[in-house]
């Protein structure tokens, strides 16, 4: 038994819920109260931890990333984040191409309106890069990719013209037939994905993580390290929609595993990227005058969400225009008609949520649907006013009101959009940024989104996400208590995973 006194313990009972001490055994919290009551409980036997007056929070949850993918970008992935100028973006790809010697060349992480010359890298450019291996060059957000001559070659006549050929630049599905190019990571590789995505994730303070299954052998590799004991973080894997019928008919659907490891949600993607002009907008963007992608017809969407849920499937549908998060809550109204529970049984969530008109946030709010928030992309994504208009940017990422009017939320990353760091996205959720800097949430509503939030959109909010009696022991010590002021500076000094200090 082990006693963690003389601390400011965030119990999250509630956001401004705080106790002096708590009491660990067998790798959950037993006790949690005053300093004095906690030495009388545990009595002379036990081990005290003296925390000199630090502050402690529950493990941080990250409810929406791409975590082997984050692992296998540390492995064989060229690095794009921040390049200001085309000329950078390239001296990068030609330093990956002397070091990585597979036979692809990948890279991701750009923003070409952020660039100097404000636009896509070109196919000839990267043909002068790589003029024999094929290269695919994805924007940050993953919606958008600039390929070399070299892999052009390797697809059809058809999926070319899916594409302009000429350019090199492909949208939304027309993306897919390249990485079905990408020769998967071997097992040995995979599970050294996950372990290096996972340190990454622990330094800050992440515990838990909500990650998307982009393929099988992604599950593979978690399980292979659950068997032997070697899963360093907590993962819960939401499979593509595509997978749930497979999934349901071997019995497998939304919360089948245990604490370590299990399934979440079934993943749709309603639209694209406001980054690539592809998320779904109601009226014609300022600049293209077209109004995004839509991936599913309304109608064989909701048809598909009522057939998960049937099947025991949380909804995760990704929706970041406003159109496109209509019609995804009109599939989840339409599914949970069919159903005899409400959405505080089912959960279903709404990724992103980045254009949420005053009539769309008040119906969430009316059925509880889980927004599932990257605070990161206000920081990041600072020319959406300039893609969406004046008008439409007053509803861009209202967090406050969101929270106010009832929805549950869930903080994320959706690494590798963003930067997998808890503290850069607890500051974009509390400060946001001066193009938008209305909205923010107070320090413990942060807080407790990023802890409970996520939790509860992961179905597992009965045993993680506080520090009371019960919960699993998985928990963080701060550098200092945490203030609007100081969230960049925080750092995580200590990481437990059920009562056992990992850093």
């Amino acid at each position: 038994m082990t006693v963690f006194c003389n601390a400011i313990i965030h119990t999250m009972t509630a956001p401004s819920a705080r106790a002096e001490a708590f009491v660990v055994a067998d790798s959950k919290v037993v006790f949690a109260g005053s300093s004095a009551e906690a030495r009388v409980f545990a009595g002379g036997h036990a081990e005290y931890i003296d925390l000199a007056g630090k502050t402690v929070v529950p493990g941080f949850c990250d409810s929406h990333l791409h975590l082997y993918m984050f692992g296998a970008g540390l492995l064989r992935t060229a690095d794009l984040l921040n390049c200001a100028s085309l000329d950078e973006l390239l001296t990068r790809l030609s330093d990956h191409a002397v070091r990585y010697d597979g036979p692809f060349l990948l890279a991701r992480g750009f923003d070409q309106s952020k660039l100097v010359e404000g636009r896509f890298p070109t196919r000839i450019e990267l043909d002068k890069i790589s003029p024999t291996r094929p290269l695919l060059v994805t924007r940050v957000c993953g919606h958008a990719m600039v390929v070399n001559s070299a892999a052009l070659a390797l697809v059809t006549e058809a999926e070319r013209a899916a594409g302009d050929v000429d350019s090199g630049l492909y949208t939304e599905t027309a993306i897919t037939p390249f990485y079905n190019l990408v020769p998967p990571l071997t097992e040995a590789e995979g599970e050294e994905a996950v372990r290096q995505a996972a340190a990454v994730a622990l330094k800050s303070g992440m515990t838990s993580v909500g990650t998307l299954l982009d393929t099988p052998d992604q599950l593979g590799a978690y399980a292979r390290l659950r068997r032997k004991d070697q899963l360093p973080i907590r993962v819960t894997g939401m499979p593509p929609q595509t997978s749930g019928d497979t999934l349901h008919a071997h019995g497998i659907g939304t919360t089948f595993g245990d604490t370590w490891l299990k399934l979440g949600g079934a993943k749709f993607f309603s639209d694209g990227s406001l980054g690539a002009y592809t998320a779904l907008m109601a009226e014609p963007y300022e600049a293209t005058g077209e109004c995004g992608t839509r991936i599913y017809d309304p109608d064989v969407l909701k048809q598909r969400c009522a057939e998960l849920q049937s099947k025991g499937f949380q909804l995760v549908i990704h929706a970041i225009g406003d159109q496109a998060v209509r019609e995804s809550l009109d599939a989840i109204e339409f599914a949970l008609s069919q159903s005899n529970q409400d959405n505080t049984y089912h959960r279903h969530r709404i990724e992103h949520v980045s254009i949420l008109p005053a009539d769309l946030l008040l119906r969430m709010a009316e059925h509880k649907i889980v927004g599932a928030i990257q605070p990161q992309f206000v920081t990041s994504d600072t020319w959406t006013g300039e893609r969406v208009g004046e008008a439409r940017a007053k509803h861009a990422y209202p967090f406050a009101a969101m929270r106010s009017a009832g929805i549950p939320l869930a903080l994320g990353s959706d690494c590798p959009v963003e930067k997998l760091d808890a503290f850069l996205c607890l500051n974009a959720a509390v400060n946001r940024h001066a193009w938008t800097p209305e909205g923010g949430l107070s320090v413990d509503e942060a807080l407790y989104d990023y802890t409970v939030g996520s939790h509860y959109a992961l179905h597992q909010d009965h045993y993680l996400g506080k520090l009371i009696p019960g919960y699993l022991a998985d928990f963080v010590v701060l550098s200092d208590a945490p203030t609007a002021q100081n969230l960049t500076s925080l750092t995580a000094e200590q990481v437990y995973v059920a009562g056992n200090r990992v850093v």
